[in-house]
């Protein structure tokens, strides 16, 4: 999950990490971890890969935009639609013109940090 500079701060100060103890660099872009063992979000609390089993998610009031629009991402026409990797996909509503914009929006602020 990409995440901004300002966001990993907010993350960090919340939660006593060092800021590269939770993220590496994806093409330039600042990118959560995944737990080596669950294969999950480095914060989700689980102890499972099952992609099924049970999770809450550790900085949930603190949580990244990305995480906030997720399972919408863009496709190659700019467009929000449901991740296909995302396996709770049938559960969400088909994403609008205006999850398009702000996925567009932090894509560009994303952009700009690299």
């Amino acid at each position: 999950m990409p995440l901004t500079k300002a966001e990993a701060s907010l993350l960090s100060r919340r939660t006593g990490i060092d800021v590269d103890s939770f993220t590496w660099k994806n093409n330039g872009v600042l990118t959560l971890l995944n737990d080596e063992t669950t294969r999950a979000c480095v914060f989700l609390l689980t102890s499972s890969a099952d992609v099924n089993a049970e999770g809450m998610c550790s900085v949930y009031e603190v949580r990244p935009r990305g995480c906030r629009t997720y399972p919408n991402v863009l496709n190659d026409q700019d467009e929000a639609i449901l991740d296909e990797g995302c396996p709770h996909r049938s559960q969400f509503p088909t994403p609008s013109e205006e999850d398009s914009i702000t996925l567009l929006n932090l894509e560009e602020q994303l952009l700009r940090e690299v």
